[in-house]
């Protein structure tokens, strides 16, 4: 057998046992191969086809091409006519074209078919033939049409239905404007539906409507869009809803009472938001009236004791359900009847009223602020984030009660005592809750009038120490208790020292070394991380630019930057003063930064920190892989190096799962071209590894701890590695 005659009969036997349809003409249009594919779809054996010209009779009902035969004479014009609306080129092949079609007389009822077609050319470029290939689509367009009906029937049902409602999708653009939705509010479904802007049918200003909001699942998002009108919906699970007067439709201005409710996937991703909306005008008119008068106090219009008590069952409900802290606070003045039996009831009555404005003003638009009679008034903190959270907030509320009252020329004073009761530890129901923080507010009136106790004493000494570690901080940089220590950073090919990690420490007057764990996160909460912050880089950048040009040291410094120093663009204007201050130094700054903190916000970390290499500084990812990396987000960000967290370093010569993940960190680190460092070297059987697997940096105490200032200056004079 020649070689040609070999290569046409594995060919014909790989034509003939593919899976998929497939016919070949030659050049006078006979057909010459006809697999079993192809009898299997159309239903006619090769034997009826095989030296034919009548391909078009396995298809058509007439005669005409098949659009092998159209491709064959080369004539695009009559694809055109015979497949007007259905073809197209092939985005993958060249000189191949596709088209789809039905062919009712095919097996099972018909079928749906997407063939393609192209020329068959010899070695010498000589056109041979042409071949079709065939794919049965039908279950496709089966699918596709009954996706389509599903989604005209819901779409009808939205519409048809009379409860006013809108959906979005994920990208916010409205879906469907039901007809009971124009109505209500006037505004047509064209001028929304494909757009944004649903914002525009209920307000003047562009803002977030209830859906958007809900989409995020965002408690700050919704109390800041709908202060005090809003709450967790008691039916749908993720809902929210509120009740607003909107002024301005076109139908008329209406109350309106609506929800709304993330959608979800069965993989459960939220794919979009669903809102109702309910005309609630006639029975708010009405229902306002006796509302207030039922539950409001008649001298503050703060919510009375009937109205705080509901309030707390439903704030219980719901903090038992999303697992949420709840805090009451029981407040009581100091001196009130003093002042009340002095002055006149009147006197005491406008006093009352104006502390009732000010506990209002000292905490969040979604708690409850509730008068109980006399002086007593009572706040309900729904979810706050800890019991540091409710710290600060009793410490706004007493300070803004402190403040004096001006009665004819003369200034009264009146504080107040406040008893704290958390939810769950301290109560599980209303009475419990309430009995609690009332022992919590008599206690702390017993100690020192002014103050405030938690009904545990453990939560009160914390409370108190924090307030104390607060109060503290704001003199510290002044009273300079703050001082750097050094920890050195190893090169591990030389041993030689290449770099140094300032770390803040705290010398507190009274209390000694106190815990940076005990006073960072305070500082963030509290805003002076800010100024702390940018004490540390300018004294870090001071001391390595004494190494620099005193020693003849040039090292690296390394730098911790805070999430509130980050997202706010903080560290970039504190480097800036920095510099102008000192003057780019001679050494490079190096600013560590967690990866869950720049994985917080992937897009706008990446434009930070591609602002801060433009500032000259080197950059690494601290604490990696105890976060949720992204690899690819890792790829894009400009760091220059990786530190390899202790957790892993810990186990290293004693798990091999442990050896095996820091071996995968470090051949990621190396194909991404990045400086790799191990933290917290402890043990020669973790150094000795690092080694091995190539590791470039590494600090720990096997190496030297933490040295203070001098102590550090001295080991760089001896080079003492």
């Amino acid at each position: 057998m020649t070689e040609q005659k070999r290569r046409k009969s594995v060919l014909s036997q790989i034509i003939e046992s593919t899976p998929v349809p497939t016919f070949v003409i030659d050049t006078q249009h006979r057909i010459i191969h006809w697999n079993m594919a192809c009898e299997n779809v159309t239903g006619i054996r090769a034997d009826k086809m095989i030296g034919t010209q009548k391909a078009w009779v396995a298809f058509y009902a007439d005669e005409r091409p098949t659009m092998a035969d159209i491709v064959l004479d080369g004539n695009p014009d009559d694809i055109e006519t015979f497949y007007s609306g259905k073809y197209h080129k092939s985005d993958v092949l060249d000189g191949v074209w596709e088209a789809e079609d039905f062919f009712p007389h095919f097996p099972d009822g018909g079928k749906w078919l997407s063939f393609s077609a192209t020329i068959l050319e010899d070695e010498e470029g000589r056109v041979i033939g042409a071949v079709e290939t065939l794919r049965d689509i039908t279950k496709q367009k089966n699918y596709e049409k009954s996706l389509k009906k599903n989604q005209k029937i819901l779409s009808e049902v939205i519409d048809g239905c009379p409860v006013p409602m809108f959906v979005l999708n994920d990208e916010h653009q409205v879906t469907h404007w039901n007809k009971a939705c124009e109505s209500i509010i006037g505004t047509p479904a064209d001028e929304v539906v494909g757009t944004k802007e649903q914002w525009k049918a209920f307000y003047d200003e562009e803002r977030p409507v209830l859906a958007d909001l809900v989409m995020n699942n965002s408690y700050d998002a919704i109390s800041e869009f709908y202060k005090g009108i809003w709450a967790a919906s008691p039916l749908i699970e993720e809902g929210w809803e509120a009740t607003d007067y909107f002024p301005n439709f076109r139908s008329g201005a209406k109350w309106l009472y609506f929800t709304a409710a993330p959608l979800r996937s069965d993989d459960g991703e939220i794919f979009g938001a669903v809102e109702t909306l309910q005309d609630v005008s006639n029975q708010k008119q009405y229902e306002a009236k006796l509302e207030f008068q039922a539950n409001h106090d008649a001298l503050t219009g703060l919510a009375n004791r009937t109205l705080l008590t509901d309030r707390i069952k439903q704030a219980i409900a719901h903090a038992e359900r999303d697992n949420r802290l709840l805090s009451l606070l029981f407040i009581d003045l100091d001196n009130f009847k003093t002042i009340n039996d002095t002055l006149g009831h009147n006197v005491g009555d406008q006093l009352i009223c104006e502390t009732a404005k000010k506990i209002s003003n000292a905490v969040r638009t979604g708690d409850t602020v509730a008068r109980l009679g006399g002086d007593e008034f009572v706040v309900l903190l729904f979810a706050p984030e800890s019991e540091d959270h409710v710290t600060d907030i009793v410490q706004r509320l007493t300070e803004e009660v402190a403040t004096s009252f001006c009665h004819n020329g003369q200034d009264l004073h009146v504080g107040c005592s406040v008893g704290v009761a958390m939810f769950p530890q301290d109560g599980g129901d209303v009475e419990t809750l309430m009995k609690n923080a009332d022992s919590a507010m008599y206690l702390a009136k017993a100690t020192e009038k002014g103050s405030f106790c938690f009904f545990t004493q453990d939560l009160t000494d914390r409370a108190l120490r924090r307030l104390q570690i607060e109060n503290d901080l704001h003199k510290a940089i002044d009273r300079h208790e703050f001082y750097l220590e050094y920890q050195p950073i190893y090169e591990l090919a030389t041993g030689k020292i290449i770099a140094a990690e300032a770390l803040l420490r705290w010398n507190h007057p009274e209390q000694g070394l106190i815990n940076p764990v005990d006073f960072i996160h305070i500082a963030e909460e509290t805003s002076m991380i800010v100024d702390i912050g940018e004490w540390v880089l300018r004294t870090a950048a001071k001391e390595a630019m004494y190494w620099h040009e005193e020693l003849g040291k040039t090292l690296r410094i390394s730098i911790n930057v805070s999430a509130r120093q980050f997202r706010n663009h903080e560290i970039h204007e504190a480097l800036e003063r920095v510099y102008n201050d000192i003057g780019h130094p001679g050494f490079n700054i190096e600013l560590e930064l967690t990866e869950n903190l720049v994985m917080h916000n992937p897009e706008r970390a990446e434009e930070s920190l591609a602002k801060l290499r433009e500032m000259g500084v080197c950059l690494a990812m601290d604490d990696f892989g105890t976060g949720y990396s992204s690899l690819a987000y890792l790829r894009r960000f400009p760091f220059d190096m990786i530190k390899i967290d202790k957790a892993f370093v810990d186990d290293l010569g004693k798990n091999k799962e442990a050896e095996a993940i820091v071996r995968a960190m470090l051949e990621l680190g190396r194909a991404l071209g990045l400086r790799m460092l191990a933290e917290g070297v402890e043990t020669e059987l973790q150094r000795t590894f690092l080694a091995r697997e190539g590791c470039d940096e590494v600090q720990g105490f096997l190496f030297s701890r933490p040295k203070k200032v001098e102590n550090f200056r001295e080991m760089l004079r001896k080079e003492t590695f």
